[in-house]
């Protein structure tokens, strides 16, 4: 059942993320706090894409040819049953519970920080800038409606700000960086909103006109759309977006075995 699909159980989430720590997979693979940002942007955004696309990106920072030297095919078809869950588990709780959701974010206590602790949320907003990457040009309209393109500055700041300058000033103390973490579960339920109501739109009535399509998808009609409890709808059904991607996935699958050790 669908259902079955709703959240990673925290036995589940260890494993996943055990097996990105573990010294199978290249040094550079995501961990599963990327991760988590990188599925969110996957399923939020533009368009559906493939995880014959993304899973290379999640192996190897830029989408290098590396891949995790998988023990057997068991493992390979058991980690990509692992993502694909969570991925799932990431669209269902937008779309089904908005209010429910929150990035999965790493927060060690303060006398476990070091200078190499990653500043708090960077590598989730790092993995959701990665997955806006794959679709770069298909989300500008987020960025040029009004108000709506506000919606992706907490995440580009915290992904952004120990590097790019544009962003340096909002990160520079912990109660400025606390307010931007604040603000990601809602930017990050806006923005599905915003995309998930542009998709309905333009598939119900399909060659309907630009301004019509504008006007359906508002950021002021999205933000009065989000009152507590409302059980949004999903833009596509879950278990049919699993059995697609078992499909697609599985010549990845086969690819992977042939590196196992």
């Amino acid at each position: 059942a669908a259902g079955a699909f709703v959240v990673v159980r925290p036995a589940t989430a260890d494993e996943l993320e055990g097996f990105l720590a573990s010294d199978l997979v290249p040094p550079d693979c995501m961990d599963l706090e990327m991760l988590d940002g990188f599925l969110t942007a996957i399923v939020s955004g533009p368009e559906s894409v493939q995880p014959s696309e993304w899973l290379p990106q999640v192996w190897s920072d830029g989408g290098r040819t590396s891949n995790p030297a998988f023990t057997g095919n068991e493992q390979a078809q058991r980690i990509m049953e692992l993502m694909l869950r969570h991925m799932v588990g990431i669209q269902r709780t937008l779309g089904e519970s908005p209010t429910r959701f929150k990035p999965l974010l790493y927060m060690p206590e303060e006398k476990q920080r070091n200078d190499k602790t990653p500043p708090e949320a960077s590598a989730w907003c790092e993995g959701y800038m990665s997955g806006v990457k794959l679709r770069d040009d298909e989300w500008q309209p987020l960025y040029d409606a009004q108000d709506a393109g506000d919606w992706m500055f907490p995440i580009e700041a915290l992904a952004f700000g120990d590097q790019d300058p544009e962003f340096a000033e909002w990160v520079d103390d912990k109660e400025k960086r606390a307010n931007l973490v604040d603000e990601l579960a809602v930017a990050s339920v806006l923005i599905f909103r915003f995309w998930q109501d542009r998709r309905r739109v333009s598939e119900a009535r399909g060659s309907g006109s630009r301004r019509e399509l504008h006007e359906a998808a508002t950021p002021g009609a999205l933000r009065a759309a989000l009152p507590p409890a409302v059980n949004l709808e999903l833009a596509f059904d879950a278990s049919t977006f699993i059995r697609e991607s078992i499909r697609d996935v599985s010549r990845t699958i086969f690819e992977a075995a042939i590196l196992v050790v």
